[in-house]
């Protein structure tokens, strides 16, 4: 099995699981969503190209390892909507053409600070993207890119790296690692992978674990439920060679 493996490191960064708006919360690793995101903007893919969009998210399998899961830091944003009495409004510009009538309400946002990760592609059969495509628009990205939020720039390059035939989900992070000159983590490191990759998983002790972070429509921000395995990486020295 193939994967392309790159490093994710920034000042902040931010993976939602939770909507709303009077609280966002953050996921201490990346989330599907997030990582399918980073790489359409890397291939220069409209948020509003259903189509595409599509198709990115039938190509690939993810993975991730948490480095550093980073410390949560909350911040708060201030915004203004209509109340629901008001009736319903088409565009933003219909909104504050009615300014007397918005309510100004906070909300506050959950951050993970100074934190990495490496994170997993592995293409499905018949991907309509291949991985050294993925690749080359890492090395060259369309749209800038950043761990999350727009607000959370990337602190390091991403360093993607296509790791061949390596025989699970650990010889893959581990390679790239090695190959990039990654910090060397004291201790095991979180792995945690979709669950159609179970077949890449060398630890015995695996949990399963829900998240709504599968994409469905990018414009009206719709996901659903998929499974994760997640499980302890083995520390370096125990790592097999």
């Amino acid at each position: 099995m193939n994967w392309l493996v790159v490093f994710i490191a920034a000042p902040l960064a931010s993976f939602g699981e939770e909507p709303g708006n009077a609280r966002r919360g953050s996921s201490d690793r990346p989330s599907r969503s997030a990582l399918l995101g980073l790489a359409g903007a890397a291939l220069g893919i409209e948020r509003d190209d259903a189509a595409s969009q599509q198709a990115l998210s039938g190509s690939f399998l993810v993975a991730t390892r948490t480095l550093s899961p980073g410390s949560p830091l909350t911040d708060f944003h201030t915004f203004q909507s209509l109340p629901e009495s008001a009736g319903p409004v088409a565009t933003r510009a219909d909104a504050l053409a009615r300014r007397d009538d918005l309510e100004t309400s906070i909300t506050r946002r959950v951050y993970r600070a100074d934190a990495s990760w490496q994170a997993a592609y592995v293409a499905r059969e018949g991907a309509a993207v291949s991985l050294q495509a993925l690749c080359e628009a890492f090395q060259r990205p369309h749209f800038a890119l950043w761990a999350g939020r727009k607000s959370c720039p990337l602190a390091h390059p991403l360093a993607p790296r296509i790791v061949v035939d390596a025989t699970d989900a650990e010889a893959a992070f581990a390679e790239h690692a090695k190959a990039a000159r990654l910090p060397k983590i004291p201790g095991a490191t979180m792995i945690a992978l979709d669950a159609d990759l179970k077949s890449s998983i060398r630890a015995n002790s695996v949990r399963r674990h829900r998240r709504r972070d599968e994409p469905g429509d990018r414009v009206r921000w719709h996901f659903s439920a998929r499974d994760e395995l997640v499980f302890r990486m083995a520390k370096p020295e125990e790592t097999a060679s």
